[in-house]
């Protein structure tokens, strides 16, 4: 944990809410299959970048496309049936301008139940490119929430995660400093913030998923404040 403290500028969320070759991912991939009782041969198989089964009629050719090492007798691909039951389950309105320059856009973000009726959570995906304080002062939900700080170059979003960020967790402000990539888990009702993204060296990609049909929190200074849906752009 580093001790340094930094004065950048920046407002809350109130404003806007390769490395390892394809032979050795193979084989740990053929490992953990078989540590998880998939058969020797099968994680053989999948290791060498063979498919799991030859294409029908192909005379033990490889299929044009890879199938999962995971079922061994998968039942017949489904021929399907033409409907519309189940339209109201697909939602493609997640792009949304930003509101801050420090966001690449269009980002992308699910607002839950303001964009698919029904659903249970809300969530973001922003591409921070600048230093920012993303958030002024504590607030805690009543619900859980997840914030995943990521890198953004694929194929290594672990990898490519170049930045430090300072979090205050609980009503004691514990300081922390992440300066790998993080899956920080904020259970129901626990304090939280502020969040100064001190330094960037790379774009990093930053997603909040919060177990609630729209954002809602009870802030230091606000109060309770919620968003249930913001203009799309798509």
């Amino acid at each position: 944990m580093s001790s340094k403290e930094d004065s950048s500028k920046g407002t809350s969320r109130r404003d806007f809410f390769q490395g390892v070759t394809g032979a050795t991912a193979g084989l740990a991939i053929a490992t953990a299959l078989t540590q998880l009782g998939v058969t020797n041969a099968a994680a053989a198989q999948y290791g060498s970048g063979q498919g799991a089964a030859p294409a029908k009629g192909g005379s033990g050719q490889e299929p044009k496309q890879a199938a999962s090492p995971f079922f061994r007798n998968p039942p017949p691909w489904p021929e399907g049936t033409d409907g519309h039951i189940y339209d109201h389950l697909f939602s493609t309105k997640l792009k949304e301008n930003t509101i801050t320059d420090v966001v690449a856009g269009p980002q992308a973000y699910f607002r839950g139940d303001s964009d698919l009726p029904g659903a249970k959570i809300n969530m973001g995906w922003q591409m921070f490119t600048k230093p920012y304080r993303l958030e002024l002062e504590s607030h805690h939900h009543d619900t859980d929430e997840y914030l995943f700080f990521l890198g953004a170059e694929l194929p290594d979003l672990v990898g490519s995660f170049d930045g430090e960020i300072e979090y205050f967790m609980g009503p004691e402000y514990e300081r922390h400093v992440i300066t790998k990539a993080t899956v920080l888990y904020i259970p129901a009702g626990l304090e939280h913030n502020p969040c100064d993204i001190k330094r960037l060296g790379k774009p990093m990609m930053f997603s909040a998923l919060q177990l609630a049909p729209f954002f809602n929190g009870v802030y230091q200074t606000m109060g309770y404040m919620a968003l249930k849906g913001m203009k799309k752009i798509d």
